[in-house]
């Protein structure tokens, strides 16, 4: 074991991965410590408790989640459908985001019987709707319509992070593209233009 002391947000990323890969049972502060070789010291110089700790790994996870997604969202494209895309692909853009996938799987597994993460995950995903609410409403949907597509969008991100592809990646970011410009499409069915290659 070593004194010295670990940044705090080198104990919060430590933490972050053992929550992603064996749980929340397994933030222990006594198992951070031996498994980074520190004494327990380094942890109490940032930290009051276990406690602030897991407030620290959900205050983090909140803001990479939302605010700094849909940021760099919006940098990327102004266009609604790229953004609506773009969302839908999130849980299959690299090693980064199956990183974040496994973040956010645990968090919502610890969010079923805590108050403490079950709070944060629900003003994530308050601000995720919301946020897709505002892409379809500016596409001229009715608000009931808006807030019924971003919820079948949302529900789709989610479920894209818990299926295994087999790598079929490509196709898959294809599909989301389709699947964005068919959704983003606001005229009623009958009225609609035929689209190309759509029958008469």
């Amino acid at each position: 074991m070593t004194t010295q002391k670990l940044s705090r947000e080198e104990w919060i990323n430590a933490a972050t991965q053992v929550l992603a890969t064996s749980g929340i049972d397994q933030v222990r502060v006594d198992k951070l410590a031996k498994q980074l070789k520190i004494t327990r010291g380094s942890f109490y110089h940032h930290f009051t408790s276990r406690n602030d700790l897991l407030i620290s790994i959900l205050d983090k996870w909140r803001l990479r989640a939302t605010e700094a997604v849909i940021a760099r969202i919006q940098s990327a494209s102004n266009d609604p459908v790229e953004q609506i895309t773009t969302l839908m692909n999130l849980p299959i853009t690299g090693k980064r985001s199956f990183d974040g996938a496994s973040v956010e799987i645990s968090i919502r597994a610890w969010a079923r019987r805590d108050k403490l993460a079950r709070s944060a995950v629900e003003e994530v995903d308050k601000y995720r709707l919301s946020f897709i609410n505002s892409i379809f409403t500016n596409l001229g949907h009715t608000s009931d319509r808006a807030d019924d597509l971003a919820n079948l969008v949302y529900s789709y991100i989610v479920a894209m992070s818990l299926i295994h592809f087999d790598n079929k990646f490509e196709e898959r970011r294809e599909m989301s593209r389709r699947l964005a410009e068919f959704l983003s499409d606001n005229c009623p069915v009958s009225k609609c233009p035929k689209r190309k290659n759509q029958p008469a």
